[in-house]
């Protein structure tokens, strides 16, 4: 018999991380396939934190998150001590200064396990010293379109319901979207936690949420992306059409099934392989109901419950600000849903446009025009773009929408329409904290920071788009793919 040959990679000789990255099992098992050591040193916060803020509130004025502090606190000797004989740096929060670059001969490769990186490096002074530099970019696209209608149906059934049953096909389509929402991407937690000052993506960044994978991943994080979830709909009813292309615009199968033969094999096998099960409770007999509720009763979502929602996506325009890959994924599954889709980009994407039937405006056009704006700008890169002119262009009614930047807009200004409820917003990002000085809110004294329940109409809720179980897991395996296409490249090169 002939052995076939293992295939051998270089390993990393000592790995660094400087501050919390979330590896899950899968990825501590890759890790150590390509490491010889691994160093993390979790971030944590300065102690009572929020006494430091209420007594020096100064300290806090330039401060985008939680993170840069501890990350502003290490000193110099500390990070060149825990650097000290590192091949390969991982950072988050962490900056890089240059003395690191300059008296680390042996260091070939640093990692940002975040979206961005420039303002973190030298990326010049690092090419000098032959160090490659690299970032994850497009870990988020899915989790963060989703999140953009997770929050626009929020606002829906928050201002635009009714006591109604839900009965069109439309009414029927934003009801159970909006459930299954809820029931994955739970928005309504985070949102209770934010205006509670309690912003639970800084306790995940920093180490402050112990990652036991032990347990259940479901217990440490509950956020799940919608897609691939399967749907069952226990009706051949023509009513759940406009359900049924929305969840193919959310990449979720969805199967019919009738409701008459509640014995057969298919049907169990029905409501065991759907995530999600919608049916209409006035179709099947009581006995049958009291059976489905018994076996799946979890699944189920009863349209009999839910809200009419007095808003109606077909006749609405959809302005996007910054197509790149989730302002664009966000203006297809707009026009599936019926919407018209506008868009202004720096750059126009004509002939990427055409096919899809999105239209390119200016951006004035856009503010005026819109029902709903989404903004998809790159961090750090449009501060000041929706300027108070530009945001008084909105009309009445429009549903603002920020995923992006908080920095890109008039945050104080926003806000105040928000309280005239000349609009309804949905704010995710936030130029700092989503406290009540950064939002320009009154405040009794600096104790009273947190927003509480002010603003009841909007969603404010912090930093939820991106964090998903499988977003996690994308953007921690890409990390770890990076590390590894470095070590096979240098390995062909004969390095």
């Amino acid at each position: 018999m002939i052995k076939k040959k293992k295939d051998k990679i270089n390993k990393f000789n000592k790995v660094v991380v400087l501050d919390s990255v979330i590896f899950y099992p899968k990825h501590k098992k890759l890790l150590k396939k390509i490491a010889n050591e691994v160093i993390e040193y979790p971030s944590s916060l300065p102690e009572n934190l929020a006494r430091q803020y209420e007594e020096n509130p100064e300290l806090f004025k330039q401060v985008k998150c939680y993170t840069q502090i501890p990350a502003e606190n290490v000193p110099l000797q500390l990070l060149m001590n825990r650097i000290e004989g590192a091949d390969c740096v991982i950072s988050c929060w962490v900056d890089i200064p240059d003395e690191i670059l300059k008296l680390n001969p042996q260091l070939k490769l640093i990692l940002f396990w975040t979206h961005e990186k420039e303002h973190r490096i030298s990326l010049k002074l690092a090419e000098k010293e032959n160090i490659t530099v690299a970032n994850i970019p497009d870990y988020g696209t899915d989790a963060v379109s989703e999140v953009v209608y997770a929050g626009l149906l929020d606002l829906l059934l928050r201002n635009f319901s009714n006591k109604k049953i839900a009965s069109s096909s439309e009414e029927i389509m934003l009801g159970v979207m909006q459930k299954i929402f809820g029931r994955f991407r739970k928005l309504d937690k985070n949102e209770r936690l934010t205006r509670n000052g309690r912003f639970l993506h800084h306790f995940h960044k920093l180490g402050m949420i112990k990652f036991e994978f032990e347990h259940d991943l479901d217990k440490i994080i509950n956020e799940k992306l919608i897609e691939g979830k399967r749907l069952g709909i226990l009706s051949k009813d023509k009513k759940f059409r406009d359900l049924e292309k929305a969840v193919q615009a959310f990449h979720m199968p969805c199967q019919k099934f009738s409701p008459i033969d509640s014995n057969s094999a298919l049907y169990y096998k029905f409501l065991s392989d759907n995530d999600i099960i919608v049916f209409d409770s006035k179709e099947i007999d009581n006995i049958k109901l009291k059976k489905l509720k018994l076996i799946v009763g979890d699944k189920l979502i009863d349209i009999n419950e839910l809200n009419s929602i007095n808003y109606k996506l077909k006749e609405k325009t959809l302005g996007i600000i910054g197509l790149g890959r989730i302002g664009k994924k966000v203006a297809d599954i707009g026009k599936s849903l019926g919407m018209k889709v506008i868009y202004y980009s720096k750059i126009k994407k004509l002939e990427e446009t055409k096919k899809s039937g999105i239209k390119y405006v200016s951006l004035t056009t856009l503010m005026k025009k819109s029902d709903i704006i989404s903004l998809h700008v790159p961090a750090y890169m449009a501060e000041g773009l929706l300027n108070k002119e530009k945001l008084k262009l909105m009309k009445k009614g429009t549903i603002f929408i920020n995923t992006a930047d908080g920095n890109a807009l008039d945050q104080k200004y926003l806000i105040q329409m928000m309280l005239k409820k000349k609009i309804f917003a949905y704010l995710d990002v936030y130029p700092g904290l989503p406290r009540k000085d950064i939002l320009g809110l009154p405040m009794g004294d600096i104790k009273d920071w947190k927003i509480k329940n002010l603003l009841p109409e909007h969603i404010l809720a912090y930093r939820a788009g991106w964090k998903t179980q499988e977003s996690i897991m994308v953007k921690t395996y890409k990390l770890l793919g990076q590390m590894i296409d470095y070590l096979l490249i240098n390995k062909k090169n004969g390095e």
